[in-house]
């Protein structure tokens, strides 16, 4: 387990902007940043970054936390790989102390256990490329006729396996690592025999990097024909950190360059990537030979929502293509599609246009992806009007999956004319398809809630802590509890936006000017006089909290950011949800209070009427809870007589105390 104090110097040096930056692309919005959330089909920016606050909160699915819950969220990391992965970033060395559970340790072992087997792995097979005859004859001769240079290999930390059939495994296992961890990653096979054999054996090796640059799996192309394995590339099976459909090769490289052009190129293969950065093109990934699936939109619609597909000459391979891009449209990304000269590539032509050469010729040919759809099977169908007629029906097909209205009206206009067909019955067709997709939909999402299915996005919610503490307190009704939880919650949220601001507090001598306060010591100052006290003891321990912190800390972004960082994750999930990132506030603040800011923060006599409002609420609220505890006990039929009169009395009592605080907050109350 990672020492506290480590941690404390991890979050004291993060910076939410940056973390979450590093995944999504992000836009600058004031003091705060904007970007697609990824915890939601997000098709407009809904998630706030706040570096003030140091938390990300999405105001639709409510997916909120601090850079660590991101992390975590977002890459699936443990808690400890999370704090290592930041102090990786920030260059914080770590301490550690063992305490950790049993499953906890086994977890994180395990998955620490496969990074280390895969690292050593990449290490051997680059040593075998560079350091030995075979490697140099096979691999690296192999690798320069590709036209790749050593700074290159280098980067993308290329090898080579030998071609004998166990030297990598002799080695791993010489070195300690685990027979049961080789198989799991693939690396290794058995016979059925049990002879141990390398999977790569005679392979150039593609290291294949997660988002943080670890290495989770190995592409391996067989450099000579072996009539036992006809498999030109064999893949990394699947595995605790390698998810293929979750994973796009060339990711790490190119995620700085996606976010700054705003713009992903996607090809097919390992060395497309490879010699598209050679020449200079470095926001390319590959979905490594597969149709793309939802993991792999995922990752791309989190840090752009522009996408070009490169396509080669054949035409087979277009339309099979073609068929998987309506999921990029259903997703809301605009695809645009560049079709490379006959017999080229993304491999070869960049090999033969290198820097502005090629970024010239992706600019200027690619093209929308639904007009390029409309002309490549208009050229199909030719004249056949029966072909015609399924072309059209096909290119509409396609259209109702671009979920913005305009750009579905602009599609009909361009294919009414490019056919010569009237909008009218285009649109006609397109409600029909748009009807029936909605509806299927519909039941899919009606069946999975019947069956309890898990393709349902659903996001959890945490439970109401009014609710929770109920149970402690069966004597007060539902309503109340809740009532009084509001009173006390919305106390705490009053000291931590407002407790280092000043308003006039109450003078003995009236004749003198009314001294300035700070809210907190205003607030505890009545708390004592009234000696009133937390029903909740979660809210309590954050007022304590803020007491102590506040002690000592003068800015008030500081102590909320102590509190979304804090190692109590009740109290930070609570912080971060509670605390606005962005607040708005009514233009009629300016119409009703003459005034020329409209923030609680910039006016006085709102801050001093909110403080005053808030502490007679929660007044008001304790009486009603004390007048129901009394009403509980004179429901007891077999009270004494005494008792009874002495109970009545103290209700009287309340009722009194409740009609005035009612009045001064201008409320009426009942009974």
């Amino acid at each position: 387990m990672i020492k506290q104090k480590s941690i404390d110097s991890v979050m004291a040096a993060v910076r939410i902007e940056e973390v979450v930056g590093d995944f999504i692309s992000l836009r600058k919005q004031g003091q705060d940043f904007v970007g697609i959330c990824p915890f939601h089909d997000d098709k407009n920016p809904s998630l706030h970054v706040s570096p003030r606050l140091g938390i990300y909160k999405c105001f639709v699915c409510d997916a909120a936390g601090n850079p660590v819950k991101f992390l975590m969220e977002h890459e699936k990391m443990s808690y400890p790989e999370a704090i290592e992965y930041l102090a990786k970033k920030y260059g914080i060395p770590l301490e550690y102390e063992r305490n950790e559970s049993d499953e906890e340790r086994q977890q994180r072992t395990l998955r620490e256990s496969l990074l280390i087997v895969n690292e050593f792995a990449q290490k051997f097979f680059v040593s075998q490329l560079r350091n030995t005859e075979e490697g140099k004859l096979m691999g690296m001769s192999y690798l320069k006729e590709r036209g790749f240079k050593d700074a290159t290999i280098d980067k993308f930390g290329l090898g080579y396996c030998p071609d004998g059939w166990d030297n990598f495994t002799k080695a791993a296992l010489e070195k300690g690592y685990k027979e049961e961890y080789l198989i799991e990653l693939g690396l290794t096979g058995k016979s059925q025999s049990g002879k141990l054999y390398d999977i790569y054996r005679g392979r150039v090796i593609f290291p294949i990097h997660n988002d943080a640059g670890k290495i989770i799996g190995f592409g391996g192309r067989i450099l000579k024909k072996d009539g036992k394995d006809p498999r030109k590339y064999v893949n990394s099976r699947e595995n605790t950190i390698y998810h293929k459909s979750d994973t796009l090769y060339g990711i790490y490289f190119a995620k700085n360059a996606i976010h700054k052009q705003q713009n992903v190129y996607l090809v097919e293969g390992y060395t497309d990537v490879i010699s598209m950065h050679e020449s200079g093109v470095e926001n390319v990934v590959a979905s490594s030979g597969t149709s793309l699936t939802q993991g792999q939109i995922r990752m791309i619609t989190k840090r752009t929502q522009n996408i070009t597909v490169l396509y080669d000459g054949d035409m087979a391979g277009i339309k099979a293509s073609m068929r998987g891009i309506d999921m990029l449209l259903e997703q809301g990304l605009k695809i645009r599609v560049c079709l490379l000269p006959d017999g080229e590539d993304p491999d070869s032509f960049a090999k033969k246009h290198r820097d502005s050469e090629l970024q010239d010729y992706l600019a200027k040919e690619s093209k929308d992806f639904l007009l390029f759809k409309s002309d490549i099977l208009s050229k199909e169908a030719g004249n056949d009007p029966l072909k015609r007629a399924d072309m059209v029906k096909e290119i509409l097909k396609s259209i109702s999956c671009v979920k913005d209205n305009i750009e579905r009206a602009f599609y009909v206009k361009e294919c009414a004319k490019m056919f010569d067909l009237s909008e009218d019955d285009l649109n006609l067709n397109l409600r029909r398809l748009v009807w029936e997709k909605a509806k299927g939909q519909s039941r899919t999402v009606q069946q999975q809630q019947q069956t309890g299915g898990s393709g349902t996005v659903t996001v959890e919610q945490p439970e109401t802590p009014g609710i929770i503490e109920t149970k402690k307190h069966p004597e007060i009704t539902q309503q109340t509890t809740d009532l009084l939880y509001e009173a006390e919650k919305d106390l705490v949220l009053l000291v931590l936006n407002y407790g280092n601001y000043l308003i006039y507090g109450a003078n003995q001598n009236e004749e003198e000017a009314p001294k300035e306060l700070r809210v907190d010591q205003y607030v505890c100052n009545e708390m004592m006089k009234e000696d009133i006290r937390f029903h909740y003891p979660m809210l309590e321990r954050i007022f304590n909290m803020y007491a102590e912190w506040a002690a000592y800390i003068g800015n008030q972004d500081q102590i909320i950011r102590n509190f979304t960082l804090c190692d109590d994750p009740q109290i930070s999930e609570f912080v971060i949800r509670n605390i606005p990132v962005e607040p708005r506030f009514s233009e009629h603040w300016q119409k009703k209070y003459d005034i020329h800011t409209h923030t609680t923060r910039n006016n006085l006599r709102i801050l001093q009427n909110q403080v005053q409002n808030i502490l007679l609420l929660l007044k008001l609220r304790i009486l009603e809870n004390d007048a129901n505890t009394i009403r509980k006990i004179l429901d007891n039929k077999n009270l004494a007589e005494e008792d009874m009169g002495l109970a009545l009395g103290q209700l009287n009592k309340i009722l009194q105390l409740k009609k005035i605080i009612s009045k001064r907050l201008n409320r009426v109350v009942s009974r």
